[in-house]
């Protein structure tokens, strides 16, 4: 810990001698209603010196020649050259092009890396998200190679998300920058975030930020939603798949003044069908009806700027065996039940005060409060939770001398009051934790950057969490950038639901011990590059992380197939952590991307060290996008192989309810296709087209009150083939 920190202080007395040796020009590129344009093109004129703007429409590099002209152009869009006059910060505004007004028009790249961004972080823009049917958060990253999706059990119907081999609840999930995939709703939370209200969805891998909290252990995924100001008039979305699953979403935005604006979305889906189509008396995924309703406004003055939202959603699902449905009584039914209504209430918002000539200067407020409420069951078992959060963070930023040496500090305020019941066993506690911190930023140009952080927290139940962090990016040339990072992580665990996939079996649940938070060290970085195939640019970007764990929640499922053991790390944890990716675009209408993808993965298990189960070591995914002129016609194709995953020893059961000790490898294919018009366009695709089921997924399905029954063992599709088709109808402003 002191050599870590003795080198991130050197490394910063050494960076703040070296200020103003570069001149660099920085500016924001916006649309003709002042919203930021993602990812438009910056060039220094006649070079290919530049970059892309990021998810705020900023930009900064340095110029070869202080004489020099640039160049900014966005599909679309009229390009605009200016001569920069100054190093203040530029607003450019970028008007709509005639040619454009009367055909569908490509909004900026689908993906991308912010060039001057230290972090690891991938941008997914709406136009990446409309390439699969993204009902929800969960399924918003079937064309992405950096987030794994899988189910986790064979009864609930939810879905959990992997970073860097470990599992998402190490995983900082933020809407709008604040913490909001976590808690109670940790298991099922992403299904509560509708696809149709993404604008963007922020991917960053490793460490994140310390101004965010100190919850992010393998990374940072921030969603960004629909805003007032800029959003559709009227949006329409309708969608129905082959299993009988309906869904409507309905967004409007208007104007109510000329520094004033508001939106409302709103999300329906209801599936009422049974679908048994492996014969195992099990319903593949649950019967479930859900509304999900937010309003927002906001408020863009001259120097203040804000927002406020809320959002009420009502979640019902009704699972297990045929016959079982909506309002049956599982404690008493012949079928065995699952059920889970959530009701959850949140009141968000953001505020900011500005300096119109100091844009680098400014103070922002971000703050929520949420109440969840959870009743749910699991054969005979009665599980309730509820759970009351608060969270407040207070920001000032501003510089050190100039623009290259820039700051945020401020404090914060995390309240949790948790209340949770199971079978015989109640479980609460009140969680109050106010936080400091200071994060430095060096961006001296394109050819260096760095950010340096740490903050402070003050834990009523567990004492002090230190998190450092420390992020780097070298431009090596024009083409190949380095960046590293290094971060401490903290989270305390929620047994219960963490382990709700093991609730759908005959399992107990044991905690042997008082239970610690979780500590991790993240460290590793990305090298990116571009290289030339055929006249063709090829983007590769290959990265490597490792996880190393101070404490970590075990949950055995090794040591007695009728348990889940609960304990504190005894040993070493780990994750080693992969991925090699290309991009290239064979030409203006074909698009391929590919990726590889290796995970060691070990934790000590009963005083042994063990692969953690349910991962493949190795993984390939490979995504082609075919569009024609103006998006007309749009195909998307991804196709991903599983390497084989361990799975927990059931060697203590009978035979005939043994599983092997790992999986089969396996393929699966998803498709869509969709037709543009002036108004929108439709879709038809294919999930899981191979058709490609895990045999015999619940061990004793027959007798699901008995002691052998487990239903939490899924390492594959238990559905199958899904076929879906929908529309998108648009009415701009």
């Amino acid at each position: 810990m002191k050599s870590i920190l003795i080198l991130i202080f050197t490394l910063l007395s050494a960076l703040l001698s070296l200020g103003a040796q570069s001149q660099t020009i920085r500016g924001k590129v916006v649309d003709e209603n002042h919203e930021p344009l993602i990812g438009a093109t910056v060039l220094e004129e006649g070079t290919q010196n530049g970059v892309i703007t990021n998810v705020e429409g900023q930009f900064s590099f340095t110029l070869k020649s202080p004489k020099s002209q640039i160049h900014i152009s966005y599909t679309g869009y009229e390009s605009r050259i200016i001569t920069p006059h100054s190093e203040d910060p530029m607003h450019i505004m970028l008007a709509t092009s005639e040619e454009s007004l009367n055909e569908i028009v490509v909004t900026g790249s689908s993906t991308f890396m912010d060039k001057l961004e230290p972090r690891h972080v991938e941008v997914i823009t709406s136009g990446e998200l409309t390439k699969a049917a993204c009902c929800n958060l969960s399924e918003s990253f079937e064309t992405n190679a950096s987030v794994d999706v899988s189910y986790t059990d064979g009864v609930s119907g939810a879905k959990s998300i992997r970073m860097l081999g470990l599992d998402g609840r190490y995983v900082q999930i933020n809407r709008e920058n604040i913490p909001h995939v976590r808690g109670l709703i940790g298991r099922y939370g992403m299904g509560y975030v509708p696809g149709t209200w993404l604008q963007s969805i922020d991917v960053g891998k490793g460490a994140g930020t310390v101004v965010n909290g100190y919850e992010s252990m393998s990374g940072q995924i921030n969603v960004e939603l629909q805003k007032p100001e800029n959003s559709e008039k009227l949006y329409l979305n309708g969608y129905i798949n082959s299993m009988g699953r309906i869904e409507l979403n309905a967004n409007h935005a208007t104007n109510l003044s000329d520094k004033w604006s508001t939106a409302i979305l709103l999300h329906a889906d209801y599936l009422g069908t049974q679908v048994d189509r492996n014969d195992d008396g099990f319903m593949d995924t649950p019967k479930s009806r859900q509304f999900n309703l937010m309003n927002r406004y906001k408020y863009m003055g001259d120097r203040v700027r804000s927002q406020i939202g809320i959002q009420v959603m009502r979640d019902e699902k009704a699972g297990g065996q045929v016959g079982y449905g909506f309002g049956d009584d599982f404690q008493t039914s012949p079928e065995y039940g699952f059920s889970n209504n959530t009701t959850r209430v949140e009141i968000f918002g953001k505020t900011g005060i500005l300096y119109p000539h100091k844009p680098y200067q400014g103070w922002g407020f971000i703050y929520s409060g949420a109440y969840t409420d959870i009743d749910a069951g699991f054969g005979r078992d009665a599980y309730q939770g509820t759970e009351k959060t608060l969270y407040g963070n207070a920001i000032y930023q501003n510089v050190i001398g100039n623009t290259f040496h820039q700051y945020k500090t401020g404090v914060s305020i995390l309240y949790d009051d948790f209340d949770e019941n199971y079978a015989d066993s109640a479980f609460s506690r009140r969680e109050v934790v106010p936080g400091t911190f200071f994060e430095y930023s060096y961006l001296p140009g394109e050819d260096f950057s760095l950010i340096a952080g740490a903050r402070a927290d003050f834990h009523n139940l567990y004492g002090v969490f230190f998190t450092p962090r420390l992020h780097t990016r070298y431009q090596i040339n024009d083409q190949t950038a380095l960046r590293l990072a290094i971060g401490r992580g903290y989270r305390v665990g929620n047994p219960l639901v963490e382990n709700i996939n093991t609730l759908v079996s005959n399992r107990q649940l044991m905690v042997t011990e008082n239970l610690n938070p979780e500590v991790s060290w993240n460290m590793g970085g990305s090298l990116s590059t571009q290289l030339s195939l055929g006249g063709k640019k090829v983007d590769l970007i290959a990265d490597y992380f490792y996880t190393n764990f101070e404490n970590q929640l075990i949950y055995d499922m090794d040591q007695n197939s009728q348990r889940v053991l609960i304990y504190n790390l005894d040993g070493s944890s780990y994750a080693h952590s992969a991925q090699l990716e290309a991009k290239y675009q064979v030409n203006e209408f074909l698009g391929i991307k590919g990726a590889y993808k290796y995970y060691d993965v070990r934790s000590t298990i009963a005083g042994q060290l063990r692969k953690i189960p349910l991962i493949s070591k190795d993984r390939f995914f490979l995504n082609a996008s075919y569009a024609t002129k103006y998006d007309k016609w749009e195909a998307d194709a991804t196709i991903q192989w599983f390497g084989p995953q361990r799975l927990p020893d059931t060697e203590d059961k009978p035979g005939e309810f043994q599983r092997n000790s790992q999986t089969p490898d396996f393929f699966l294919i998803n498709t869509q296709i969709s037709r543009g018009f002036r108004w929108g366009n439709v879709y038809l695709g294919s999930e899981n087209l191979l058709n490609f089921k895990q045999s015999n997924p619940i061990i004793d399905s027959q007798n699901p009150f008995g002691s052998n029954f487990d239903a939490s063992l899924i390492w594959a599709p238990v559905m199958g083939r899904m076929i879906y088709t929908g529309f998108r109808y648009k009415i701009k402003r």
